[in-house]
């Protein structure tokens, strides 16, 4: 095509996002830089059943995908898709960036848990992640009680048992558990939400029956009531956590404040790429309290989308 000197293509994992956001997106990247020719591939065919032309190829290129693409493979330039990254893995890399996070382990059943070290509570989470992503099997309890409940909840068969089960110690963020979300593309903010439980946290010294009832998990979105907000603080932490992992280009980063220091951590950042909840079909529940369109006009996500994908493309194609 006449003019182009370079491509961008964009993949599509129909599921995790539409293709006509990636269709929008594209168009204004093409208004900063008519010189970039932007492609949509779909993620499960070749690039010649995507039919792409083959003189693109002899242009540099750069290909960016949100998720790990099961069979297209572009024929030149740079790749950045994103990819799982285990949960601990996660924490220790923003722990050695100087970040705040909750103190974690992958728990051996049986074994005790002492109250000084971890404090008075812990939160049992699962790592696998078709049960992890919507918070299920999150559990509150006694530090003390970890070690005689934990075979009761997660007895040997149980699927979370598929992978490690996680302790972490409990961060209070008071009495309706509250969690941000940071969307952020190559580190830029594409939205940010606030999470809050519907029900109130039960005492922390309520039976451990209350407190197994309790909500502690974020994700659980039939149990939560989500806001779109811009504390400047959550804002700055998310880049931060995004820069961590700079090759990942699409980042769900999930931070807490504790109620009583306002200090904050750094849960996880969703790395896998199944956070586009602009139209993904995980996020297609909460989108009926809070509509596509009022997610990307929050801070003008599409904006900001095609300014930082057209700076990557001018700079990284090859």
């Amino acid at each position: 095509m006449a003019g182009k000197t370079r491509n961008l293509i964009l993949v599509n994992h129909p599921g995790g996002q539409s293709r006509q956001d990636l269709e929008e997106i594209a168009a204004k990247v093409v208004a900063l830089a008519p010189e970039v020719d932007v492609h949509i591939a779909a993620h499960n065919a070749t690039a010649a059943e995507n039919g792409l032309p083959e003189e693109i190829w002899t242009r540099p290129s750069l290909t960016v995908s949100f998720r790990w693409p099961e069979k297209f493979r572009p024929k030149r330039g740079l790749v950045y898709t994103g990819r799982p990254v285990y949960k601990l893995k996660q924490l220790q890399i923003f722990q050695k960036a100087g970040l705040n996070v909750p103190r974690t382990i992958a728990y051996e059943f049986g074994r005790p848990l002492a109250r000084n070290f971890w404090g008075e509570h812990v939160v049992m989470k699962p790592t696998v992640t078709e049960i992890a992503s919507r918070g299920r099997f999150t559990y509150l309890l006694r530090t003390e009680a970890v070690a005689p409940l934990a075979p009761r909840l997660f007895p040997s068969e149980h699927p979370v048992r598929k992978g490690p089960v996680l302790v972490q110690k409990y961060v209070d963020t008071g009495e309706y558990a509250t969690c941000y979300r940071v969307l952020t593309l190559f580190g830029e903010p594409l939205m940010c939400l606030l999470s809050r439980a519907k029900e109130k946290r039960p005492p922390l010294d309520a039976p451990d029956e209350v407190l197994l009832r309790s909500q502690v998990a974020a994700n659980a979105q039939s149990r939560m009531i989500n806001d779109l907000v811009a504390p400047p603080d959550i804002l700055d932490y998310g880049r931060r956590v995004a820069r961590t992992m700079a090759g990942v280009p699409l980042q769900g980063v999930d931070l807490i404040r504790e109620e009583k220091t306002g200090k904050l951590y750094v849960l996880e950042n969703n790395s896998g790429g199944n956070t586009w909840n602009f139209s993904s079909a995980l996020a297609a529940e909460s989108r009926q309290f809070i509509s596509r369109e009022e997610r990307i006009a929050q801070f003008g996500a599409w904006d900001i989308a095609a300014r930082v994908l057209t700076e990557r493309v001018l700079k990284e194609a090859r």
